[in-house]
C-alpha cells in the first residue's frame, strides 16, 4: 500500500510496529476487548516527476465516476452502521438493560418523526413515574411499512402503587402508552422470553436492528436514542512488536489475557480473529446477567 504525502512516496510496512489494545469494562460484570494492529510508514526513496506530481493532483481534483461514488458511499454507510450497533450493544450493557418494551400501534403507522414524538411524550410520562429511568431506543420498520420501537431497560418491577393501589406494571405501562396515541390503537409488550434475559442476549438482539432498514433512503432509518450516561473511557495499552514472534498478534493476545486475570476465569469467554490482523474478547457474566426470578 503506497501514498503521496507532501510530495514524497511513502509506503506501508509489511509488519505492525505495535498492537494497541482497548478494554471497554461496561460495568456489571461485562467486558469488551479488541486487539488492532498499528502500522508504520516509511519513505520509498523514490524520486517523483513533476509530471507524477501533476498528474497525482489532477486525480484528487477529478470527479470520481458514479459507481465509485456509490461505492464510497456504501463503505461509508457499512462503517456508520457498525459503530452503531457496537455502540448500542455496549450502552445496553453498560446500563443493565435485560428487559424489553415493544411499543406498537395497531394502525399502520408509517410516520417516523410522530413515531420520535410520541415516544418522546410517553418516556416524559415514563419518567415522573421511575426518575432517572434508564433505557436504549431503537425503532424498526416492519415489511408492511409500520413502525414500532423496542427499548431495552433495566428489570421492570411486577407492579406500582400509584395513590395507594397496586398496580401491575404492565397494565399501567399499557395504558400510558395509549394515552398517548389513542385508547384503542397502541399496545405495549414487555419481554418474557426466557432467551432474552440477559443483558448481554439483549445487547445483542437489539442491535441487530440498526442497520436493518438502512437500504432505504431515508437518513434517519438507523437512529437510536438512550438516556444520559454512556460508556467509560477504554483502557488503551500498546504492545510493541517482537521481531522475534512468528505471530505478532499472540503477544497482543498474551498481554490483553494478562491484563484481565482475575476477570477471565469467572466469565463466559467469547473470541474470535478480525480481518486484518486483530483480535476480539468478549466477557460476560456465567449467567449472562440473566434476570432472577
Amino acid at each position: 500500500m503506497q501514498k503521496i504525502i507532501d510530495g514524497t512516496l511513502f509506503e506501508r510496512h509489511h509488519t505492525p510496529y505495535a498492537h494497541e489494545i482497548k478494554v471497554h469494562d461496561l460495568g456489571h460484570g461485562h467486558i469488551e476487548a479488541s486487539i488492532l494492529p498499528r502500522y508504520g510508514w516509511v519513505d520509498t526513496g523514490a524520486v517523483l516527476t513533476p509530471q507524477a506530481l501533476a498528474d497525482h493532483a489532477a486525480c484528487l481534483l477529478e470527479p470520481l465516476e458514479p459507481s465509485v461514488v456509490a461505492e464510497k458511499a456504501r463503505e461509508h454507510r457499512d462503517r456508520s452502521t457498525r459503530r452503531a450497533r457496537t455502540r448500542v450493544r455496549r450502552l445496553c450493557k453498560a446500563k443493565g438493560c435485560n428487559t424489553m418494551w415493544t411499543l406498537t400501534y395497531r394502525e399502520n403507522m408509517e410516520d417516523r418523526e410522530r413515531l420520535a414524538r410520541d415516544f418522546d411524550v410517553f418516556l416524559k410520562r415514563v419518567r415522573r413515574l421511575l426518575p432517572g429511568f434508564e433505557y436504549v431506543a431503537v425503532g424498526e420498520r416492519q415489511k408492511r411499512g409500520a413502525w414500532h420501537m423496542h427499548i431495552a431497560c433495566p428489570r421492570t418491577a411486577s407492579y406500582y402503587v400509584i395513590n395507594g393501589r397496586r398496580v401491575k406494571s404492565y397494565d399501567l405501562l399499557r395504558s400510558m402508552w395509549r394515552g398517548v396515541v389513542g385508547r384503542d390503537n397502541g399496545n405495549i409488550d414487555v419481554s418474557k422470553n426466557r432467551k432474552l434475559r440477559s443483558a448481554a442476549k439483549l445487547a445483542a438482539y437489539l442491535s441487530k436492528y440498526i442497520g436493518k432498514t438502512f437500504d432505504q433512503a431515508e437518513k434517519w432509518v438507523n437512529a437510536y436514542s438512550a438516556s444520559n450516561g454512556g460508556i467509560r473511557a477504554p483502557i488503551c495499552v500498546r504492545v510493541p512488536w517482537d521481531p522475534s514472534s512468528l505471530s505478532p498478534v499472540t503477544d497482543g493476545i498474551a498481554a490483553l489475557y494478562a491484563l484481565l486475570d482475575g476477570e477471565v476465569g469467572g466469565s463466559s469467554v467469547f473470541t474470535k480473529f478480525l480481518d486484518g490482523g486483530g483480535f476480539y474478547m468478549c466477557l460476560s457474566p456465567p449467567d449472562g446477567g440473566r434476570v432472577l426470578e
